[in-house]
């Protein structure tokens, strides 16, 4: 393909400058938009969520006091995050969404969840509401249906909240992880920041499958100074994506992260929506607003959904607010805030505001307006109750969740009608009918490409360039930018946008071009990737392959150099695949890409040249079913990635020099670990080692070994043996890099260690 820009230098001095920002431009008022952008009916739902929310987080107040016990006996545990102050942001901005819309929340998210169902509800068919409902289409009107469904709403909240099967996470996320994927709520987030990518993410998969959504992402004030924020704004507005990606990023600005202030402390700026000149051309067309003022925010998000539409996402909007309360309810906040500040913003309460309003435009009395709000009272209460009274998820059920079962089979039709640019080249075989590791790689990803349209890849470089070490080379070429595009230099926001993307909808591999990378990514793969799915109750599927490498061997030292499979293995709801061989690779990475879970899938640089049998039909290998790659009976060696063939070489020399028959086996998957066929093979030799380049001390081969002592103890005859790198960082020299990764010679030694153990 021939490139599409040339960067041509030009010195002349010159001046970069940026548009202003707009701040507080709204000026409307209730009278003005009664009959053209609101009906009387919008405004009262706009005043009845707003109540609700409040009245809701009132009760928890109530309820963490002990004014409040909704069963005798009942103790109520969890965190108390409350946006009370707040509600204007929550409902101005859900109110312009469809019920199909997406949006991401965070730990102080009780209003978002609540809003989000309440304006869904509100605008849905009657055939949608019973199916809410979970019965028969019926003859009653909306209307009817509404009670009924909002009161279901109100108990699946509060038993979310309480840690009921009832709620809406079966209870396994409670009050800061809270997600009704019914609605397009993707999830609330405890990590401050946490769901920034996971928007852009979402944002991009509606950009490919093009179903008209758009993506809200409401954030704090304290997350834009984390890193992610940056990050995954600067995703959504990269010019490669020609109509720009269908997120709206909310900034609920309540002028504290958790006790520190935003202004005149923790940052050098007024106004956060600054941010958006250093992300876009066009400020992300940011703006400041009255987040005090449900009908000023209503106008922004409605102006930004246009924008949107329109294809000129992403848009950054800041909502100035207010939370009353603490950080949480043991933050009494009177240390860091004054009780005239907190006077003047409740002078400006948002439902005291929307009240008069109303009242003067003879919609509501003050009489009328106590009895709603009792009315909200009193649901909530009953809804409280009847939570309280739901049933405790039992222990035997703990892992209900954790991983899908479910594999992409029928790929919808729609989907099976994939564009190309140009024929996919063929992969001539040698004549034993070989192919090297790497254009293994690309085969499989080929394939899967052409199979499915949901699957797309992207990362660092893996575009023209074809990936770092040229394992994606021609991708580019046969599906173009659509389908094929490189990341900016962020693995946070490629593991992130990966996450966002799959829960909805796409099926994307993405890459990290060094497994030394993915500790800058953690927070993303630890915290959002492999925890969603369990922690809203197994109702997520989360179709994401993270292709990685590990290197060593080259001279690439400390950074590119390192084993980190272990540390990712220490996140429940990641499966982790390590294959050896060329055909391995293929018929794994195939699988993994159908897979309708999270996998991170490590190829070793070393091995990309290595080459294997790899049939040109249909094949796919299942994951986590070990493999032997040498039949033995007086020794195992387990190993994976690069050192199998050290260990094989290692078993040769043992055999013709010391008569030894040493079975080697290799796992191909660590999660989930073949840990019979393990046991199995250590049962029958009596003696095992593990063989593996990550240094000995917390290695993943500690796990394997332990693995293996709880099945079979009394069937060895020694301690079994760790053969690992040295408890050091890689080190670049030659004879130190030599030493440091377990060769062939090193493992015959610890191996004549090993059989010479018994006999002293």
């Amino acid at each position: 393909m021939v490139k599409e820009l040339d960067i041509i230098p030009d010195f002349m001095p010159r001046e970069a400058t940026f548009e202003p920002i707009p701040c507080f431009q709204y000026q409307g008022t209730l009278k003005n938009e009664l009959g053209v952008r609101l009906t009387r009916e919008d405004v009262f739902r706009m005043l009845e969520t707003m109540l609700t929310i409040r009245s809701f987080e009132k009760m928890i107040v109530e309820l963490k006091s002990g004014k409040f016990i909704p069963v005798d006996g009942f103790k109520f545990v969890g965190a108390t995050h409350l946006s009370i102050g707040q509600e204007a942001v929550a409902v101005g901005v859900i109110a312009n969404l469809k019920p199909d819309d997406y949006i991401t929340s965070t730990h102080r998210g009780h209003g978002h969840s609540i809003a989000k169902g309440l304006c869904a509800l509100y605008k849905m068919s009657v055939e949608e509401v019973c199916k809410f409902l979970g019965r028969e289409y019926t003859c009653q009107s909306h209307e009817e249906l509404l009670p009924e469904a909002i009161d279901i709403h109100l108990l699946k909240t509060a038993a979310e909240l309480f840690g009921k099967e009832e709620g809406y996470c079966r209870g396994r996320g409670g009050g800061m992880h809270i997600a009704d994927f019914n609605v397009g709520h993707l999830g609330a987030n405890a990590i401050v920041g946490g769901s920034f990518a996971i928007a852009s993410g979402a944002a991009l998969a509606e950009s490919k499958l093009q179903r008209g959504r758009v993506v809200a992402s409401l954030v704090g004030d304290g997350a834009n100074c984390n890193g992610i924020s940056l990050e995954a704004m600067n995703f959504a507005a990269q010019k490669q994506f020609k109509l720009g990606l269908p997120v709206i990023f909310i900034i609920e600005n309540n002028q504290y992260g958790m006790t520190g202030q935003t202004f005149g402390e923790v940052t050098g700026v007024d106004f956060l929506a600054r941010r958006g000149a250093g992300v876009a051309q066009d400020n992300m067309h940011a703006e400041v607003v009255n987040g005090m003022d449900v009908l000023a925010v209503y106008d922004a998000v409605k102006r930004a959904v246009a924008t949107i539409k329109a294809g000129h996402g992403p848009v950054l909007l800041e909502c100035m607010t207010y939370r009353y309360m603490g950080h949480s309810l043991s933050d009494l906040r009177t240390t860091y805030r004054s009780a005239k500040e907190e006077e003047v913003w409740k002078s400006l309460d948002c439902i005291a505001k929307l009240e008069r309003d109303m009242q003067k435009n003879a919609l509501l009395t003050v009489d009328e307006m106590e009895e709603r709000y009792q009315q909200i009272k009193k649901r909530i209460y009953i809804a409280s109750e009847k939570a309280a009274k739901g049933k405790d998820p039992k222990p035997i059920h703990i892992y209900d969740g954790l991983f899908s079962d479910a594999v992409e089979t029928n790929i919808p039709e729609k989907f099976r009608h994939v564009a190309i640019l140009k024929q996919p080249r063929h992969l001539n075989r040698d004549g034993e009918g070989k192919i090297m590791y790497r254009h293994a790689v690309q085969e499989a990803l080929t394939e899967e490409m052409l199979r499915d349209s949901r699957v797309v890849l992207y990362g660092e470089d893996v575009a023209d360039y074809g990936g770092a070490f040229q394992a994606t080379v021609g991708l580019f070429g046969i599906f173009g930018r659509e389908r094929v595009f490189n990341a900016p230099i962020s693995e946070a926001a490629i593991v992130g946008t990966g996450c966002g993307a799959a829960m909805a909808g796409l099926r994307p591999v993405v890459e990290i071009m060094y497994i030394d990378f993915i500790p800058l990514a953690l927070d993303q793969l630890g915290n959002q990737v492999a925890k969603t799915r369990y922690m809203f109750g197994g109702k997520a599927e989360i179709p994401l392959v993270i292709r990685t490498t590990i290197g060593g061997g080259k001279g690439y030292a400390g950074q590119h150099s390192q084993s980190l499979e272990a540390v990712v293995t220490q996140f429940p709801g990641l499966k982790v695949v390590a294959p050896s061989t060329a055909y391995d690779v293929k018929g794994m990475l195939k699988m993994s890409i159908r897979d309708n879970n999270p996998v991170v899938f490590i190829e070793h640089q070393l091995l990309y040249t290595e080459k294997d049998v790899v049939p040109e039909e249909e094949y796919l290998i299942p994951l986590g079913e070990a493999r032997v790659r040498r039949e033995g009976n007086d020794l195992t060696i387990i190993s994976y990635l690069n050192l199998v063939n050290t260990s094989l070489a290692a078993a040769e020399v043992l055999s013709r020099e010391d008569g030894v028959s040493v079975e080697v086996l290799d796992p191909c998957t660590l999660i989930p670990l073949d840990i019979e066929a393990l046991a199995r093979s250590a049962k029958k030799t009596g003696r095992v080692m593990v063989v593996l380049q990550a240094p000995e001390i917390g290695c993943f081969g500690e796990h394997i070994l332990y693995e293996i002592q709880q099945r079979v103890f009394k069937d060895l005859k020694v301690p079994p043996k760790i053969v690992g790198a040295r408890n050091i960082p890689p080190p670049m020299a030659q004879t130190l890099e030599d030493d440091n990764i377990p060769s062939v010679d090193r493992i015959v030694s610890e191996a004549r260690k090993l059989l010479a153990w018994e006999k002293k």
